[in-house]
């Protein structure tokens, strides 16, 4: 009887979606206020960094900004948005990805004082920035696209 009980409480919490590995996803309402707070509370960790006045102070600030990108997206990647916005979803996180190597492809061009670098890598970004953005605005995850 208790095996049974113990058995019957374990289904029934795995079709609940108890546990770490449940496959229950967000609702859209619920997807886009948690995504947007994510992103408001990284954005505001960023805005506190300031911003680099010249280009001497652009590694440092990389520096410090690159593990708070990396821990919004590893935040953004944990949610489980409604499956008809996944690909879309992760195409934006995908494309914000792609500020990290491009913030350090800044850090390094600043610090050699390489100006055409410095012009490349500020593209780079500027266009993952822009991909991502058109993709937050299509999820109407508006936290999470530039103003």
């Amino acid at each position: 009887m208790r095996l049974a009980l113990g058995l019957a409480l374990f289904l029934a919490c795995l079709a609940a979606g108890c546990g770490g590995g449940g496959g229950g996803r967000l609702s859209q309402e619920e997807f886009q206020q948690q995504a947007n707070a994510i992103c408001d509370k990284f954005d505001k960790k960023i805005q506190a960094l300031g911003s680099p006045q010249s280009p001497a102070d652009i590694p440092a600030y990389v520096q410090k900004g690159v593990p708070l990108l990396r821990q919004g997206i590893a935040e953004l990647r944990a949610l489980k948005p409604p499956a008809d916005v996944e690909d879309d979803y992760n195409r934006m996180l995908d494309e914000t990805a792609k500020a990290i190597p491009a913030a350090e492809k800044l850090a390094d061009a600043a610090e050699k004082n390489d100006a055409a670098a410095v012009q490349d890598a500020i593209k780079e970004g500027q266009e993952a920035d822009s991909a991502s953005d058109e993709l937050a605005i299509k999820l109407k995850l508006d936290g999470c696209a530039a103003e």
